[in-house]
């Protein structure tokens, strides 16, 4: 038979222990249990929203990509879009703190969440909403980067819900307003540089033709200079070269007044100048362009966010659980301790008698 030496304490020692302390060690767990019931009664509730969402395709952004007509190239391109581009942005604006702050003062989220005249209004919209409000993106995976969801936990699953949905469409709001921005202000860019190639070439033209009226009114002079031997020579000369460009003194006399009283009567020099209207059929086609930003969409709903019938927070389940077993372990402490301070009054009192 194998004894149990001196000092030494044996599982069923222990058990004995248990045993006898039963009753505290019961009543450490139940009392444990009902704390954690009473938490899980009293606790507010904190529900979770999430709205899924997906990239936009090529055609839903077709209306940033405007053609412009070009003569010298049958058509030009002025703004390029990709699907790619423009949900990217519409990510990163859904993550900015002006966006944030934007949608947090137009719809009051600072009253409705209970914003005491005490708060500091900054931390307050930080710890408040800004950080609750997550937009989750798998970077990881390629094929996963379009799949995005926004999430937002508080205590009103009704009101979360339609806060998500709505700062969503907010945003996607202020992305359209961002992008047609951008393209009319590069037609607007473009309508004043057609504008000054314009107004250039009609400036250019009306100059020339003051110069060419000019250098007509010398060749003039010259050939009334000329003697009459000058003029028998003058018109050999016209012959001899006639497969060359004449010089302006061969021209008779009443050539090149002709020439000058047309040109000095001419109200417009438009017809004449060469390339202009290209440009003007160009500006024309700048001044037709119609951004239809209602048409555009920087993104998908695959799932607005619907109000859930179950909190995430208390995790009731879990807490009972988790109290009932620390309760139990705490009984058995306390079982223990009160275990051997009995052992150690018995001592005390067989020392004394």
């Amino acid at each position: 038979m194998v004894e149990v030496k001196q000092g030494e304490i044996s599982l069923v020692d222990l058990w004995e222990v248990l045993v006898k302390q039963k009753v505290v060690i019961g009543a450490v767990w139940l009392v444990a249990v009902l704390l954690a019931l009473a938490y899980v009664s009293l606790a507010t509730p904190i529900y979770k929203v999430e709205a899924f969402l997906l990239p936009p395709s090529q055609k839903d952004i077709q209306p940033l990509n405007v053609p412009v007509l070009d003569r010298s190239r049958s058509s030009e391109r002025l703004s390029h879009y990709e699907s790619e581009d423009v949900y990217r942005l519409f990510i990163q604006s859904l993550k900015s703190k002006s966006v944030r702050r934007g949608f947090y003062e137009s719809y009051s989220v600072a009253k409705q969440l209970g914003l005491k005249e005490g708060d500091n209004p900054d931390t307050f919209f930080e710890e408040r909403f800004s950080k609750k409000l997550l937009v989750n993106q798998n970077v990881k995976k390629k094929e996963e980067e379009g799949f995005v969801s926004v999430s937002l936990e508080g205590e009103d699953p009704k009101l979360m819900a339609q806060w998500v949905n709505v700062f969503v469409e907010e945003t996607a709001n202020i992305v359209r307003k961002r992008l047609v921005g951008e393209v009319e202000g590069k037609v607007k860019s473009l309508e004043t540089s057609v504008e000054d190639l314009i107004l250039g070439k009609k400036t250019l033209a009306k100059d020339r033709r003051e110069d060419r009226i000019i250098i007509l009114q010398e060749a003039l002079s010259v050939t009334q200079s000329l003697s009459e031997q000058d003029q028998q020579v003058k018109r050999l000369n016209s012959i001899a070269v006639n497969t060359k460009e004449l010089p302006l003194y061969l021209l008779s006399p009443n050539a090149l007044k002709a020439e000058i009283k047309v040109l000095k009567s001419r109200q417009d020099d438009a017809p004449f100048i060469k390339g202009l209207r290209d440009l003007e059929e160009k500006m024309a086609s700048l001044g037709a362009v119609s951004i239809q930003g209602d048409k555009i969409k920087p993104f998908y709903f695959d799932q607005k966010a619907i109000v859930p019938e179950k909190p995430i927070k208390p995790k009731r389940m879990l807490i009972i659980i988790l109290a009932g077993l620390m309760g139990f372990l705490l009984g058995v402490v306390v079982a223990f301790i009160r275990s051997a301070e009995g052992g150690a009054s018995k001592e005390i009192k067989g020392k004394i008698l």
